[in-house]
């Protein structure tokens, strides 16, 4: 959808960590765009000293960045608060940070941002008159002078170019929908709430375990594990009458329409504790795994460290990004899905349909990592 550029945009923060290439992250009433956007340019026209602001940032060796900027359009109807804006950033590092952990499974190295820190908002912003910096978060409410300001990016995480393969704007707009709906048009539905909501928990379990990245330790991997357990669980919760369960979560994985016969065949162990142990879906088996580490890590029960590793050698945790991904799938509405029947029939093109096949490539792509879960390991020099 392209939006008038009418709209006045204006700077809520900067993101020295991000170069965003990509113009998918645009909505009618907040967008996170990089230096080549028009509504980039349109902000610096419009915030008094927000191009001094901007120059005075570098990375940790002394060059010179151009930090990506959160704006919002004057059709927003107020300021933002700090939900909405949390639950934006949450959509777009789930678009981006979500597929990057996938293909780094499945291509065997990093091919983007791994973490969700690199989109993080830097804490120091100009004021709306230019005149003064205002830091504000749990941390800190504190002033300062521009003159003096020397912007520097996070030293724990590289900046991190995003480019426009893989972004997935089908996805974004799903999700955007959602927060427009909520944040927008103050429709509180129980299911945007838990998608939402979910999403917060697998942004957090996608950070980095310290604020330097240089202390992780096996008990960090407890923390993330039990966040992509409540991710999960947040994501099937029913509401005010009912509550979440291993049972609902293993429901909704159930639907997930796999390819392969590898991935759809109850052919794998699933230890559910107290001896009783059944053949499920890959993704099930997996889960439940997940599940019960989660248990003994919050219960304060014996974990080891090779607990965490799967026959093959594989860790667990490289796989809650591919079965949540498919598992949001599973949730959202998708008003622009085609489907080979349609195309058959001819009430869809050819065209259309190929677009579609390119559009949900996610769904090779999350096979083929979940598929490494069981498949013989290649050699680490291949």
């Amino acid at each position: 959808m392209k939006y008038k550029m009418a709209l006045k945009w204006t700077a809520l923060g900067a993101l020295p960590n991000l170069d965003m290439r990509s113009k998918v992250f645009v909505g009618e009433h907040l967008a996170l765009v990089g230096a080549e956007d028009v509504r980039y340019q349109d902000a610096l026209a419009n915030g008094l000293n927000l191009q001094t602001f901007l120059s005075k940032f570098e990375g940790n060796h002394g060059q010179r960045l151009r930090p990506s900027l959160l704006v919002r359009s004057d059709a927003y109807p107020d300021r933002p608060n700090s939900e909405a804006i949390s639950s934006f950033m949450d959509i777009v590092t789930a678009c981006v940070v979500i597929d990057s952990r996938v293909r780094a499974v499945t291509w065997r190295r990093n091919v983007g941002p791994f973490y969700t820190d690199a989109f993080e908002i830097y804490p120091w912003m100009i004021d709306p008159e230019g005149k003064r910096l205002v830091a504000q978060n749990a941390a800190q409410w504190a002033v300062h002078e521009l003159d003096r300001f020397r912007g520097i990016a996070s030293a724990a995480v590289p900046v991190q170019e995003v480019g426009y393969d893989p972004t997935h704007p089908r996805f974004f707009k799903q999700l955007l929908a959602m927060w427009k709906s909520r944040f927008i048009d103050g429709n509180d539905d129980w299911r945007s709430r838990a998608v939402l909501r979910s999403l917060k928990m697998a942004a957090s379990a996608m950070c980095l375990s310290s604020p330097t990245g240089s202390t992780e330790s096996f008990y960090d991997y407890g923390r993330i594990l039990s966040l992509w357990v409540s991710a999960f669980e947040i994501l099937v919760h029913p509401g005010a009458t009912g509550k979440a369960n291993r049972q609902k979560v293993l429901d909704l994985l159930k639907t997930i329409p796999w390819q392969s016969k590898m991935a759809m065949e109850e052919t794998h162990p699933a230890d559910f504790g107290g001896g009783k142990t059944f053949n499920v879906r890959l993704a099930n088996a997996l889960y439940v795994k997940m599940y019960e580490l989660r248990n003994d890590f919050l219960h304060g029960n014996p974990v080891e460290p090779e607990d965490f590793l799967l026959p093959n050698g594989t860790s667990i945790l490289s796989f809650p990004p591919a079965i949540f991904r498919m598992a949001l799938s599973t949730m959202l509405l998708d008003p622009d899905a085609v489907t080979r029947e349609q195309a058959m029939s001819g009430l869809k093109s050819r065209d259309e349909y190929l677009q579609h096949l390119s559009t949900t490539r996610y769904r090779s792509d999350c096979e083929e990592c979940l598929l490494a879960a069981v498949k013989p390991q290649p050699p680490d020099d291949e």
